[in-house]
């Protein structure tokens, strides 16, 4: 079997991921006290994912085997956390349990953090004037965010408009479960705030501190919906060349629908990305909600 190449995605997913433990090192998030470091082996969550993907579909390890071309016990160890699974191996299971792209990309980032674990770059005091020049020439809804807790760290106004008390003060799964507002203006609300606590779920083990974890998880669990979206899997997009979302316009109540774009700065280097909506101007409100 040849080698496979990276994920372009993946190396990014994992630059951020690192950057994200430093989150609260940053005064202007002063109002989140410093949290314990502790955060889950990413062999750990890898496994996890896996053997819950492989109990989903309803497979034992030897059917597993059957279909990924790997033997039952080298997925007995994957699964477990003792052995750090190769490229060849992810690839293999990924395949076998048609795992969504997002969460292929997340977990190859993973599975290479004992190789790669650099220390991360310091984080500013604040958020540069330069970035909020850049924030605030944008004329559709933008933020600046941390994943995956989804921290909103800035907004632009158009954002404060579409999105009320979606500000630093909060996360966006708090604002999503919390907030009443957020189901006023999220037109697909229940669709989209199932992936995104499910992509919580998967994406903050190995990556956020687990207090961080638990905290939050707390804070969104008084949501009725909380247990449902947690323990079960949501319809994941294929692909993700077309994230569409709709939301109600700020003025006219009319349905917009938006293309959401996350942005990571490369030079200079950002342990945030820039979350932007740009309204689909090719297809109808219709065509997007169908997607």
């Amino acid at each position: 079997m040849d080698s496979p190449a990276l994920p372009r995605p993946a190396v990014r997913i994992f630059a951020n991921a690192v950057r994200s433990v430093k989150l609260d090192d940053c005064p202007s998030l002063s109002h989140r006290r410093k949290e314990d470091r502790d955060v889950e082996d990413s062999h750990l969550a890898i496994a996890r994912y896996l053997r819950e993907r492989r109990e989903a579909a309803g497979l034992t390890r030897v059917a597993l085997s059957a279909r990924a071309g790997i033997s039952p016990a080298l997925i007995q160890k994957i699964e477990q956390g003792s052995r750090t699974p190769t490229l060849e191996a992810l690839t293999a299971l990924f395949d076998a349990l048609d795992v969504p792209a997002l969460f292929r990309d997340h977990l190859v980032s993973l599975s290479l953090a004992d190789r790669y674990g650099s220390p991360a770059a310091d984080i500013p005091s604040d958020i540069p004037t330069a970035d909020l020049v850049l924030l605030n020439s944008i004329s559709y809804p933008a933020s600046l965010q941390m994943y995956t807790t989804y921290d909103v760290v800035a907004t632009n106004s158009a954002w404060t408009r579409y999105f009320p008390g979606l500000d630093t003060s909060t996360t966006l799964l708090e604002w999503m479960l919390l907030d009443p507002r957020s189901r006023e203006v999220m037109l697909d609300w229940d669709k989209q705030v199932h992936l995104c606590v499910y992509g919580f779920r998967v994406m903050s083990p190995g990556v956020v501190p687990k207090e961080r974890i638990d905290r939050l998880f707390a804070a969104c669990a008084v949501a009725e919906e909380w247990e449902r979206f947690w323990t079960t899997e949501p319809d994941v997009p294929s692909h993700l060349d077309r994230p569409v979302q709709r939301f109600r316009h700020p003025d006219t109540g009319a349905a917009v629908a938006m293309t959401m774009q996350v942005h990571d700065s490369i030079v200079p280097r950002r342990e945030w990305s820039l979350v932007t909506f740009c309204p689909l101007l090719d297809g109808s409100v219709r065509d997007a909600a169908n997607q």
